[in-house]
């Protein structure tokens, strides 16, 4: 047999075996950690405990934690902006960790047993890597403070305890208004935005070439100072505003803002 004729029996093989390597290569592998944001701290009505709840950065699933009252008023203050007059329990942490020059990196809630999250802040000291075992709620407390990330381990975001915001999206009717699309709150999404169930509507979407002043996320919860109670009641009030300002009150993460706009065009699928 030629050398030219063993090439030429050996290239369908190596032609397979490349193609599989190719393809192998190319799979993008799954994340086990995904990052995620405060999105609220308030009570759950059922059980009127402290709870903290995280979104992920495309708002298409969340967490909730529920935590002691200590911990929930450390977050709730410095998502707010709140300085106390003296050092809290977290602050005096930062200020420690700041003075030994110990660099917080992240925190990584990474598991769930009967019921309790347990989380891991991670840490850089001289030339080590730390991690320290903590509780959620002062791991939370703490990346707030140092404006590190959060992460959860994606397992977790797979069973009963996350709420899939994009499946409760698909399952309500909606109306669009210049680039926005709005849609009612069932009772679970308004649980999970801490807002009274049958009022409010909540912005599901927003184009690229939208006004500036609504985000996704929001909830509307007044036109002018009247409490919005759904899409219907959103459409007609906006229908009679057209082409005028409204002055809306929005409930953005645990924050009460107002905004201006002006509606240009009202589509009611």
């Amino acid at each position: 047999m030629t050398q030219s004729t063993r090439s030429h029996s050996f290239q369908p093989w190596a032609l397979v075996f490349l193609s599989a390597f190719t393809l192998a290569a190319c799979r993008t592998p799954e994340k086990s950690e995904i990052e995620m944001e405060v999105r609220s701290v308030g009570f759950d009505d059922a059980s009127n405990a402290p709870v903290v709840v995280l979104q992920d950065h495309d708002r298409k699933l969340a967490l909730s934690i529920w935590i002691g009252p200590a911990e929930a008023q450390a977050i709730a203050m410095q998502m707010q902006g709140v300085n106390p007059p003296r050092p809290m329990t977290h602050d005096l942490i930062k200020e420690i960790l700041d003075g030994a020059g110990v660099e917080f990196r992240k925190v990584l809630i990474q598991d769930l047993k009967d019921t309790t999250y347990y989380a891991r802040i991670f840490l850089h000291a001289g030339r080590h890597d730390l991690q320290i075992d903590s509780r959620p709620s002062d791991a939370i407390a703490l990346a707030v403070r140092f404006h590190r990330p959060i992460f959860v381990a994606s397992a977790l975001l797979k069973g009963d305890n996350a709420v899939s915001l994009q499946h409760q999206l698909q399952t309500t009717g909606t109306i669009r208004f210049s680039g926005i699309t709005v849609q009612n709150l069932t009772d679970e999404l308004a649980e999970y935005f801490s807002v009274p169930p049958g009022s409010g509507a909540l912005v599901a979407d927003v184009a690229s070439d939208a006004p500036e002043g609504l985000q996704r996320g929001d909830v509307i919860l007044e036109i002018d100072g009247t409490a919005v109670t759904g899409i219907g009641d959103l459409a007609a009030r906006l229908q009679a505003l057209k082409g005028t300002p409204a002055h809306l009150s929005v409930q953005r993460g645990s924050k009460r803002i107002p905004v201006q706009f002006t509606v240009s065009l009202l589509d009611t699928p």
